[in-house]
Order: structure tokens, then sequence, then C-alpha cells
């Protein structure tokens, strides 16, 4: 992989942050590896732990040296002395007051480069951009350790021994934590990157398009699932993990009494999460129709749109009715709501579920897609959206019309772009007596033909629509492609033809 992305990385930029990753594919393999091996090593004595630490400490910190810039390799350094000063600890836990005076040295010296983090170690300026954030994060934890660090060493020195060890401890093991699981998440990052890049996934069209923000929501999940296995690594440590999984456990199963109809705490957050979970289900595969498959289909306009409606409310649809299975609900029991949801349409639902039937009309049988042009009500704008119960139509004074799906389907209906965009344009001209007629006629539609807005097929025709002693009046009707350029198309026109009467020294009445 390393010899390949080198290559393509010459001729995508992009990928020269993954080179750092793969240049160490050694280190990179024992940092991966800390994904695996607490579940393996779970019980393991407390020395082939630390053994296993120490393992993994290493080839962290030779890919971080490659991550991170050279200003920060005193904070590695750092890390290292401090974490071999603790492992040096725990191996003289028979001596307790040996094992005292290494922890009391070892906190000291963590507050004493925690101050020197704070106050004189600064960001390169040309890095702020690339680097700002984990500089930010570094100084942050910083912070943090100028508080609790102390309080263990003084708690330590007055004798409250286990609470000054938990305190130093717990922010120790958290800071070697994070900075291991920073390193995976940019490892795996690295590995994303690339696969975003090359066959198969690098050849969709919906990654082309949208690769930035695939990689940014890649990287925010990587995040949010390292701190769920970093917060777990710490509880486990503590032996916190085990009791706090079983009180949640009990919380989410107390029963709540409803009348007769039990229900329980995590039979609502299964709800709630199944619902939640079925609006991203149906969001993500819609995205992915609409940015990829019908690309490659040559669909009539209104039939993407109609599929990924029907979609999304089938998806809803059955993900209401699993959330009802983990609620608790006994689906075969729904008859009885089903009954009286019935009643309930008889009485006073009527209009909803008439402008619901009328929507899911207009996506089937399309007379109004969005898009059209249509005129309704004395409204004329474009059709923007076609939901549930109403449409929205976007005026030309930017205003928006919610019209109900019932009034589209029951009241007559102007479309203007039914069946094409193509649109008549007419422009009156009033011309002086003694003009001839034929030539006027000919200078009209050769001037509507030349102006490049104007459609091909049909031709311009020209129409006298009016004569009297002192002027004819004559109708010019030409064809556009593009409804939206109606009024300015007109505009032009009219320019178009005062200008060719003038040269032609054509009188206007």
């Amino acid at each position: 992989m390393r010899r390949r992305i080198r290559k393509l990385a010459e001729e995508k930029p992009d990928l020269q942050r993954v080179l750092p990753v793969l240049d160490l594919p050694f280190s990179t393999a024992f940092a991966l590896s800390i994904l695996i091996s607490p579940a393996i090593y779970e019980q393991a004595p407390r020395l082939i732990q630390a053994l296993v630490a120490t393992v993994t400490l290493i080839p962290t910190v030779a890919v971080l040296r490659r991550l991170l810039l050279r200003a920060s390799y005193p904070i590695l350094n750092a890390l290292i002395i401090l974490y071999f000063v603790g492992i040096l600890r725990v191996l003289t836990a028979s001596l307790p007051v040996l094992g005292r005076f290494i922890f009391l040295g070892q906190v000291l010296g963590a507050t004493v480069f925690v101050i020197w983090v704070l106050r004189s170690w600064h960001l390169p300026a040309e890095a702020a951009q690339t680097h700002g954030l984990i500089w930010r994060t570094i100084r942050t934890v910083a912070k943090i350790g100028l508080v609790i660090l102390p309080v263990a060493f003084l708690a330590n020195i007055f004798g409250y021994v286990n609470l000054g060890n938990l305190l130093g401890i717990i922010f120790l093991r958290s800071v070697y934590l994070a900075a291991v699981f920073y390193t995976v998440i940019r490892i795996i990052e690295g590995l994303i990157i690339v696969a975003l890049h090359v066959r198969p996934l690098g050849s969709s069209r919906v990654i082309s398009l949208h690769r930035p923000m695939l990689q940014r929501r890649a990287c925010r999940l990587l995040e949010f699932l390292a701190f769920l296995f970093w917060l777990n690594l710490l509880l486990n440590f503590f032996g916190l993990r085990n009791p706090l999984i079983a009180s949640i456990g009990a919380a989410l199963n107390a029963n709540l009494a409803i009348g007769s109809f039990n229900i329980t705490l995590g039979g609502i957050l299964a709800f709630l999460i199944t619902v939640w979970a079925s609006f991203l289900i149906s969001k993500f595969l819609r995205f992915v129709l609409e940015e990829d498959v019908y690309h490659h289909f040559h669909l009539a306009r209104g039939i993407p749109y109609a599929i990924s409606t029907m979609l999304h409310y089938a998806i809803l649809l059955l993900g209401f009715f699993v959330a009802l299975g983990a609620l608790g609900i006994d689906l075969t029991k729904l008859t009885i709501l089903a009954g009286a949801f019935s009643v309930g349409i008889g009485f006073g639902l009527q209009n909803v579920i008439n402008n619901f039937v009328s929507g899911l009309i207009l996506l089937f049988e399309r007379p109004i897609k969005v898009g059209d042009v249509i005129e309704v009500g004395g409204n004329v704008g474009d059709v923007t959206r076609i939901g549930i119960r109403a449409s929205v139509i976007r005026t030309a004074d930017g205003s928006e019309v919610i019209v109900p799906n019932g009034s589209l389907i029951s009241s007559q209906v102007t479309n203007w772009t039914f069946s094409d965009r193509k649109r008549a344009v007419e422009v009156s001209v009033n011309v002086a007596g003694g003009a001839d007629p034929q030539r006027v006629v000919e200078l009209l539609k050769s001037t509507a033909a030349a102006h490049p807005g104007v459609a091909r097929e049909p031709l311009p025709h020209v129409y006298v629509t009016n004569f009297s002693a002192g002027a004819l009046t004559f109708q010019l009707r030409a064809w556009i492609d593009r409804y939206e350029d109606l009024a300015q198309l007109r505009s032009d026109l009219s320019l178009a033809l005062n200008n060719a009467l003038a040269r032609e020294k054509i009188a206007i009445a």
C-alpha cells in the first residue's frame, strides 16, 4: 500500500497526509493491535498488562513523531519518562514506602512539566491551521492536570495515600490512553482516506463528489468511538465498569405502570433510538440514490423525487412498527388501535387523510412535479416541495405559498412546464400608418430569430391584430426553451425590435 499510495499521492495531494502513517507499517500494525488486545488479555496479571502497554507505547511514540510537529517532541519524551516511572512504581508495590516516594516524584515531575507546557510551550504560527486543534487540546489537558496533580500530591503528603494515588493514576493513565487512541484514530483515518481514493469506493460518484464531507464524518465517528473505548478501559481499570453497567441496566428495566400498561425506561429509550435510526437510514439511502444511483438512469423529471419520497415513507413506517416492538407493545393488539384511529378519521381527520392521499396521487400520477411552474389560486411559482400534507410553491417575488395537496388534485391547476419548459413570448408593436406591412413582418421575424435566447423550433410568427387609419398593431410570438428566462427575454426582444425599427426608419405609433 505504501508503494502504491506514494505514486498516487503525486496526482492527488490529499494523500500526502497519509504517507507518514504508511512509512511505519510495523509500528502502525502494533498500534492498531491495542484495539483487540484488551479483549484477549482482559484477565491478565498486572505484569503482563504492563508489558503489553510498554510494547504498545514504543510504536505509538514512533507514529506520533511522524504526525506531530518537532515542537511537540518534549511532550512525548516527558510522557515516556513518566510512564516508565509509573512502571517502576508498580514493580515496587511490595515496598509501600519506596512506592510512595516514587509516586510523589512522578506527580511532582508531572506538575512541573505541566507548568512548563502552559508557560513556555507555543505552537509555531505556520502550523496554527493544521495543528491548532491538538495544540488547544494539549493545553486544556495541561490545565486540568494543574488542578488534579497538586491535589494528588498534597493528599499523599497528608496521609490520604489511596486518594492521592487514585487522582494521580486517573490523570496519568487517561493521558496515556488518549495519546494511544489519538494515534489509532489518525491511522484509521489515513486508511479511510486511502479507501476513499482508490477502487472500488474511489470510483463511486457519491464519494468523488462528497469526499471531504465523508472524511470529516468518518473522523468524528472514530473520535466518538475512541472516547467510548477510552472510557470503558478507564472504568474497567478501576473496577467500576460492571457495577455501572448493572446500575444502568436496573434503571432501564424498572417498570413504569400506566394503568394496565407496563413500560420500562429502556423500552422508551429503544423506541426513540429506533425512530431516530429510521430517519438516519432513510436520509442515507436517499442521499446515495440522489447522488449516485439516479445519475446512471435516465429517469423522467419527478420520478427520482417520487421514489425517494415513497422510500422515506416506507422506511419510517417500518421503523415505527419496529420501535413499537422495541417498546414492548404487542403488535397483534394494534387492530384495536387501528379501529380507534379509523373512528378518529371519520370524525376529524378527513382533510388530513385527504391531503395525504392527494400527495401520494401527485407522486405516482405526477401531474405536478418538483421544479414545475404552476398557477393555482392566482399564484404562479415553482414547485419546490411535495410534502405529506401540503406542497410549497415559490413565487417570483420570493414568497412561498403553502397549498394543500387536496387543492392541487380537486381544483384547476395550470402547469406551464408539464411536458417541457418551452414558453411563448408575445410582444405587441404599434407601427404608424404608411409603413409597408410585409416589410414590418419580415423585420420582426428576422430580429426575433436572430436573438440567441429564442428557440429555433418553432419559428417566430407575426400577426396583424389591429389596424386603423393611423396605425397598425403587430403581434410577435416567439418561443423560448427556458421558462425562467421569460421576463428577461421579453425585455430584450422589445429593445431589439425598437432598435431594428429605428434603423429602418419605421415610425412607432
